[in-house]
């Protein structure tokens, strides 16, 4: 997102493991740029809207166009590993070692509370969740696996910061 490096924040920021091209980082970025699909998420918005009995006035106003919608994550509507490459360039300031993880996990007021949610593996079409992160598995591209599961044991163990 540019600026200054995000810090993990329970509920508004997400730990995300990525594997791209077999090489792998973490990220600590906002949540919601890894609902992969956002026609997809921008169709459940719109479903939730109809569904509260709102018009499709106030959806515009408060979620704007399709357009201005994917601009939030650098007008790329879905996220797989075609558009890996310019997405991961756009958050590259919110890569964060395991080394500064180790070092947040170990000076975290509650034990646990820096883990990571979610593992994205662009070569192997793979994206799992952590049972405590949302759903971002409704969100995955067609044609990837996905589960919400326990998934460090996939992390490289040069990688594992966690207790």
């Amino acid at each position: 997102m540019g600026g200054e490096k995000m810090e993990p924040k329970q509920g508004e920021t997400i730990i995300a493991g990525v594997l791209f091209k077999r090489k792998f980082h973490w990220y600590c970025t906002e949540r919601a740029l890894w609902k992969m699909d956002y026609r997809r998420l921008y169709d459940s918005y719109h479903d939730r809207y109809r569904r509260e009995g709102k018009g499709e006035a106030a959806f515009v106003k408060e979620v704007g166009s399709f357009g201005e919608f994917i601009s939030s994550r650098y007008r790329i509507p879905v996220l797989d590993k075609d558009t890996a490459k310019e997405f991961l360039k756009q958050i590259a300031a919110d890569e964060i070692s395991a080394g500064e993880l180790a070092y947040m996990a170990d000076r975290a007021e509650v034990q646990g509370a820096i883990q990571p949610e979610l593992y994205v593996n662009f070569d192997g079409r793979q994206l799992y969740a952590a049972d405590t992160a949302e759903r971002f598995e409704q969100y995955a591209p067609a044609g990837w696996q996905t589960a919400r599961a326990d998934f460090r044991s996939l992390i490289p163990e040069q990688e594992r910061f966690w207790r």
